[in-house]
């Protein structure tokens, strides 16, 4: 074993690419604290980050939103600039997937062997570790909420009138595009269905996704709260934490939701459920493709948005409750 050594991640830029690149972070800081007897681990990357990290189970680690020198450097994105600002800030070995000109800048250039247009992405990222001789043998993500989240997270949702153990997420949006959206008619169903049994819907989501979550939970009389817009990263988290089941479509709050261990249904269309179907031990997909799915476009061109027409609200409320029950 030898002495110091400071490691850089650079993770995804997006929440859903964070989780499913998890288990590959994972095994690479894992590896390196077993070579170097005082390893420090930097994960570097956009703001939302320092909210998101303690989540991620990976020991030791510390946020910074600036690049820093660094003796090894992993990167996950597969763009020319992650690859030039570790360069410019003297990283010594830069560790990723050749691609978008980059691969002079490149200590260690990768050939991808994952297909991401056919298999997973989580795959993808694994396959860059493994490819340098890191183990990787659990593939599964596996989030862990820090001390204190769990208890945070029931008491917002009781100071909003809500009941934590009968407290569901719905997550309707999706920042991708609409596309991968469940019609909130829809969505409205299942909730009224499910507030009919006595659960209490919390919608999450941001600013954007406020009016679409008003119609969700528009003549409830059961009590709701609409909280698109009104919290952090950190406070949904905590949100997600405490909620007995998520409902969502493919989406970063998928990924994180199941990658806590809690109950989660999500309908798929536009994306495929092949590549970024989300990781953990209370996961339920409903896919049932049309004839242009996964058409992985952002918007939906075809009258009816056949994909998630073929999903009915029936089909989504006995998902939820078989997982409720469970």
């Amino acid at each position: 074993m030898s002495n110091s050594h400071h490691l850089l991640l650079m993770p995804p830029n997006w929440i859903g690419d964070v989780i499913m690149a998890q288990p590959a972070m994972v095994a690479i800081a894992a590896h390196y604290r077993q070579q170097h007897e005082n390893c420090r681990i930097t994960v570097s990357g956009r703001g939302w980050l320092k909210d998101l990290l303690p989540y991620l189970n990976i020991e030791g680690a510390q946020f910074s939103d600036t690049i820093t020198a660094a003796d090894t450097a992993y990167l996950f994105p597969n763009s020319f600039r992650s690859a030039w600002n570790c360069r410019k800030a003297g990283v010594k070995h830069i560790i990723g997937y050749r691609g978008q000109w980059r691969s002079l800048l490149l200590s260690q250039p990768i050939s991808p062997r994952i297909d991401t247009r056919n298999e997973h992405h989580r795959g993808f990222h694994l396959d860059l570790a493994t490819q340098t001789g890191i183990s990787t043998a659990d593939d599964a993500v596996k989030l862990i909420a820090p001390d204190g989240e769990l208890q945070h997270g029931r008491a917002l949702m009781q100071g909003h009138g809500l009941n934590p153990e009968r407290t569901i997420c719905i997550a309707p949006g999706a920042q991708f595009g609409g596309a991968k959206c469940y019609p909130a008619e829809g969505f409205a169903r299942v909730v009224h269905t499910l507030a009919e049994r006595g659960w209490q819907p919390l919608i999450l989501g941001m600013s954007e996704d406020r009016a679409v979550a008003d119609r969700i939970l528009k003549d409830l009389t059961i009590p709701c709260w609409n909280a698109a817009g009104e919290t952090t990263l950190r406070q949904a988290l905590q949100l997600i934490t405490a909620s007995q089941l998520m409902l969502c479509n493919d989406s970063g709050l998928m990924h994180v939701a199941a990658g806590l261990g809690v109950a989660t249904v999500t309908p798929f269309g536009a994306t495929d459920p092949a590549r970024t179907s989300p990781s953990g031990p209370k996961v339920s997909i409903l896919y049932q493709p049309a004839d242009c799915s996964p058409c992985l476009q952002r918007e939906c061109s075809v009258e009816g948005h056949p994909c998630m027409a073929n999903i009915t609200p029936e089909m989504l409320t006995q998902s939820c409750l078989a997982m409720l029950a469970g």
